[in-house]
């Protein structure tokens, strides 16, 4: 399965898996998105179909990009298994879940 990026004003949607197959690519796709976004931007995970460590080391590479130009990223719709990785891992604080 592949990953689709969609933005839609201050937030980026997220669609399919990203995992070690697709990893780079989706990376590089969602830092040239989140380049022409707002600072702040949400990111809404409802469309994620799958999450692994792979999918939350992605994530954290795009809210270090978003903060390294003043920006935060916020999550949404956060799935179960992603909310437990970040959970165990200590990476909350660094990916703010705001639904």
């Amino acid at each position: 399965m592949s990953l689709a990026l969609a933005v839609a004003g201050d937030t980026l949607r997220v669609e399919g898996v990203i995992d070690f197959t697709n990893a780079d690519a989706s990376c590089a796709e969602g830092l040239a998105k989140l380049a022409a976004m707002p600072s702040t931007v949400t990111l809404d995970l409802a469309g994620l179909s799958s999450a692994s460590t792979v999918t939350v080391a992605v994530l954290l590479r795009w809210g270090r990009a978003l903060a390294a130009r003043g920006g935060r990223l916020q999550l949404a719709h956060v799935p179960e298994k992603c909310r437990a990785i970040l959970q165990v891992s200590g990476l909350g604080q660094a990916l703010p879940e705001i639904s």
